[in-house]
């Protein structure tokens, strides 16, 4: 079994966050730009066509290509098995997407979806394939090579909202941006990855054979996910029309901008977890939820705090009601990142099965509870009923779960974060009750955390830091 150390670990980490940091920082400063020409339901078009991009994007050979990390590369003809039906199945994508514009159309009434959908489905020709030569990169732990790739695909995705939209492109401003990146992500994965595959119309069966379960419980996993975080998109769009959905649409964007980070670290993980043993990963695992909870409660608690005036200021007053969707969702947004995690973990360990199970008993409890939640508080009731059952419920649901699967104990898994969570509730809840003065709120918030971080793990986790940082930088 392949060693892995801490330090390429480390530096993968840097690689990807930083080329994240700088993609996600371009689309920030395009969305900006985009509320200051667009209006709310102009996003909530934009918000509708992503329920069916969203869902056709399950089935891009991304999502298929993830057993080449998790199986090697080794085996030949189930490499080139699986980068075919990727391929097959992202063509079959873009027809699907097509044919179901008219129907997306018509149940919401927006006629302007139709061509909006259609054109956003050239993502699945233009991306066929590109997935396989990522998960090339991410097996062989070329992270610099990916954040390569996902810096060019971010500047490119800028570059086209920016331009479609001074030039008067309205809501086809999101359309062009999306296509850009992905005709650059394609094009730099294929180029950087230089594998050689082979491309077989009808897939080696006895192959894929060898990963039907493996992948079926994948996709099962995906649809589920899908089901769960965008039926509430689904129904404020249709009970309470395009403008709804574009407040709500921007307040969970920016909610989990930072959650949308984890993502890119989680390949580091998966690539880690699926090369380590049942103890390593164990280990493994309770450092990085350790981490996350560091470093993110403090980044939620300040976002809740200067959320009223941050968000007016920026993107304008007619953007006033995202401020309160945006503080309910950030409850959700913490929440999903520990889910994330142990999701990448269940993988990892060879129990997709249990993975997608877990997801799945969610739907019932999801859908009823945004269904409420829209008939009698309208999107602030959809937000809370995402924070309450897919947020706080469900993070317990699927820790109680995950850990009895893996057969691990509970209290080693939950001991990580919950120290860092309770210290960043009790700070905010005590500055705002006790300072006044918001401008200060965020630098107190992080200076008080800091120092009860630190006096309460009796300088463990500073230690911890430092090192972390000095193997990242050391050659």
């Amino acid at each position: 079994m392949q060693h892995i150390g801490t330090r390429k670990i480390a530096a993968s980490g840097l690689w990807l966050t930083a080329s994240f940091a700088l993609a996600k920082i371009l689309q920030l400063l395009a969305q900006i730009f985009l509320a200051r020409l667009l209006t709310p339901k102009d996003f909530g078009l934009w918000g509708i066509v992503l329920i069916m991009t969203t869902l056709s994007a399950l089935f891009k050979d991304v999502a298929i290509a993830t057993v080449l990390v998790h199986r090697g590369l080794d085996d030949k003809k189930l490499v080139d098995a699986v980068y075919s039906l990727g391929v097959n199945i992202s063509v079959a994508m873009f027809m699907i997407q097509v044919l179901s514009g008219f129907p997306l159309a018509q149940f919401f009434h927006e006629p302007l979806v139709l061509p909006l959908s259609a054109t956003a489905a050239l993502i699945f020709l233009i991306s066929a394939g590109a997935g396989s030569h990522g998960a090339v990169l991410q097996r062989q732990m070329k992270f610099r090579d990916l954040a390569i790739a996902d810096s060019g695909a971010g500047f490119a995705r800028f570059a086209g909202a920016v331009i479609c939209a001074a030039f008067g492109g309205g809501v086809w401003s999101f359309v062009v941006a999306e296509i850009a990146m992905a005709t650059v992500d394609a094009l730099l994965k294929r180029w950087l990855s230089k594998y050689q595959f082979t491309y077989h119309l009808i897939p080696d069966q006895s192959a894929l054979q060898e990963v039907k379960g493996y992948v079926s419980s994948l996709i099962g996993i995906d649809l589920a996910v899908y089901v769960n975080t965008n039926g509430d998109n689904l129904i404020i769009g249709k009970l309470l029309g395009p403008q709804s959905l574009g407040y709500y649409n921007l307040a969970y964007q920016l909610a989990m901008l930072p959650a949308f980070a984890l993502s890119q670290i989680n390949r580091i993980n998966f690539s880690v977890l699926s090369q380590r043993d049942q103890e390593g990963q164990k280990a493994y695992l309770s450092q990085i939820l350790e981490i996350y909870a560091l470093l993110y409660a403090p980044i939620y608690g300040v976002a809740f705090v200067v959320a009223p005036w941050i968000i007016p200021s920026i993107y304008g007053s007619q953007w006033n009601p995202v401020v309160k969707l945006f503080q309910i969702i950030l409850i959700f947004a913490y929440a999903r990142g520990f889910m994330s995690i142990l999701g990448v973990a269940l993988i990892a360990a060879n129990k997709a099965d249990v993975n997608a199970a877990i997801n799945w008993t969610l739907i019932p409890l999801s859908l009823p509870a945004y269904f409420f939640g829209a008939k009698f508080g309208g999107s602030l009731g959809v937000a809370m009923a995402v924070a309450l059952v897919m947020g706080v419920g469900a993070t317990i649901w699927f820790w109680l779960v995950t850990c009895r699967a893996a057969g691990w104990n509970i209290g080693v898994l939950i001991k990580p974060i919950f120290l860092p969570t309770v210290t960043v509730v009790v700070t905010v809840v005590a500055v705002q009750a006790n300072l006044s003065y918001i401008y200060l709120q965020p630098v107190f918030i992080f200076c008080v955390y800091g120092i009860a971080m630190s006096v309460f793990s009796l300088g463990r986790i500073k230690r911890m830091f430092i090192l972390v940082i000095k193997r990242s930088l050391s050659k």
